[in-house]
């Protein structure tokens, strides 16, 4: 589960179906809000709300 600031739009993000069989896809966020986060997934035009818990980040975020 991920919890999104302002500063993570635009990272990349894993999304993990909670059914088996289904693939990971990998997106970045758009933006979010109480109930979700937006994720562009691949070639996709528009952003999809995901669920917190079905998402997490694809890298660490480096310290400054």
């Amino acid at each position: 589960m991920i919890e999104p600031t302002i500063a993570d739009i635009g990272r990349t993000v894993i999304y993990t179906p909670r059914h088996s069989g289904a693939k990971l896809e990998e997106g970045v966020i758009s933006s979010f809000n109480d109930c979700c986060v937006f994720v562009r997934y691949g070639a996709d035009k528009h952003s999809k709300g995901t669920a917190r818990s079905d998402l997490s980040w694809a890298h660490k975020r480096e310290e400054t």
